[in-house]
């Protein structure tokens, strides 16, 4: 007999930004797209919490989906979440920034990867393609969908201004992490190099055209990034790859003195405070979906991926999704799509993609392919795939498998039981 309109379940956390309820908001409407009665859980919701041991045992309950890996940490009756679904129902853990940052700081993370290697109804899924074929041949590719808000009425704001969206010093390491890539990497030194080799390191990082972080870091470090993607070596790859983070927003903005450029976001002041043409500005209210309303706004939006190289972040798919041009470092996933100038991490190279964008007078047409139903589609049809492969360990499965060191206590989730 066939199952209509199968339940699936969103599991979310709080964002100080609204990032992840955002993101659940769009999975849910998605799914409800794709044939499912699909429902939002938020983890740190009493109401959600105490609905969640008979949402689990639903017969028709089909699918559950992660917003990140911070639900993980959810258990019911003191077994983790993953666990406590039938077999029948299919688990996929979203991986949505880089995914070393989760191996460290979530210690859930790896046990569900490590869980992962066999067990059929378990997925994993990346928003970065590099970073999903280095954690497995299983794991999925899905990009992130847009975030589109009424189209704007009337003329634009700031018809003759760019806009650039995000913050500087809020990267997810666990070691310190310095401006200089010479004090990172000599105080994250996991391969004992010397001062000489630090200094060849950092120049090499600071002048890569490699955007992807992990397979930079591997080419500086002469090394495959398969190879690179140790368990020991993770935490340090995570504060080098936050350096870079941290280098390469500075570097753009600062590329851009004398333009017309307004920066939304924190920390900005003792990089580029003193730039005449910028303002700095806080949306109002200051959550992720301002984004989308206030980008329609301006002449184009100046991006700038954390560190991907093959998948982009939500910032630069939503502003094509709502018409606006965007200026974007070399990736995989925009450069072939009208309406995106794309950039290395040159000055030469960011000055001339924003003054290209400060004159763009052409149409930016709707990507097909943007929207969360298309990529929710693509990957139900995936992980449908999935039991027709043969489970083959990959590097993300071996980690897992031998553990990385817990750097410091993670905040526990809440203990779900009936």
């Amino acid at each position: 007999m066939i199952q209509m309109y199968p339940r699936a379940l969103v599991l979310t956390n709080r964002h100080p930004f609204g990032g992840t309820e955002m993101m659940a908001q769009s999975l849910a409407g998605a799914l409800s797209n794709n044939g499912y009665d699909a429902r939002v859980v938020n983890i740190e919701a009493r109401a959600d919490l105490d609905a969640l041991p008979s949402l689990v045992n639903d017969p028709c309950l089909s699918l559950m989906i992660t917003t990140g890996t911070v639900p993980l940490q959810l258990r019911v009756n003191q077994v983790p979440i993953w666990r406590a679904v039938a077999p029948a129902v299919q688990f996929v853990m979203y991986i949505i920034d880089a995914w070393p940052y989760d191996f460290v700081r979530v210690e859930a993370c790896r046990q569900f990867v490590s869980d992962w290697r066999h067990t059929t109804n378990l997925h994993v899924a990346a928003v970065e393609a590099n970073d999903a074929r280095l954690i497995g041949r299983r794991a999925h590719y899905f990009p992130t969908g847009a975030y589109p808000a009424p189209r704007r009425r009337g003329p634009k704001e700031h018809p003759q201004r760019l806009m650039m969206w995000g913050s500087a010093n809020r990267e997810l390491a666990v070691s310190p992490v310095h401006s200089e890539f010479e004090a990172t990497l000599a105080a994250n030194n996991h391969w004992g190099l010397d001062p000489m080799r630090i200094g060849q390191v950092a120049e090499a990082l600071r002048h890569t055209e490699i955007v992807h972080g992990l397979s930079a870091i591997a080419t500086a470090l002469g090394e495959a990034v398969e190879a690179l993607v140790q368990p020991a070596a993770m935490i340090a790859l995570c504060a080098i790859d936050s350096c870079m983070k941290r280098y390469r927003r500075v570097k753009v903005a600062q590329a851009l003195k004398g333009l017309p450029v307004d920066i939304y976001g924190e920390n900005w002041q003792q990089y580029v405070g003193s730039v005449s043409s910028f303002r700095l500005l806080t949306p109002e209210p200051n959550h992720n979906h301002a984004f989308s309303h206030l980008c329609q706004h301006y002449a184009g939006l100046v991006n700038f991926d954390p560190n991907f190289g093959h998948g982009t972040n939500e910032r630069a798919v939503t502003a094509l999704a709502l018409g606006i041009p965007i200026a974007n470092n070399f990736n995989l996933s925009t450069d072939h799509v009208v309406g995106c100038i794309p950039y290395h991490y040159s000055d030469a190279s960011i000055r001339h993609a924003a003054e290209r964008l400060l004159s763009y007078c052409g149409e930016v047409p709707l990507p097909a392919g943007n929207t969360w139903e298309y990529r929710v589609g693509a990957l139900l049809a995936a992980i449908a795939s999935d039991g027709a492969r043969p489970a083959v360990a990959g590097r993300g499965e071996a980690l897992a498998a031998a553990g990385v060191a817990r750097p410091r206590a993670m905040a526990s989730a809440s203990v779900v039981g009936p």
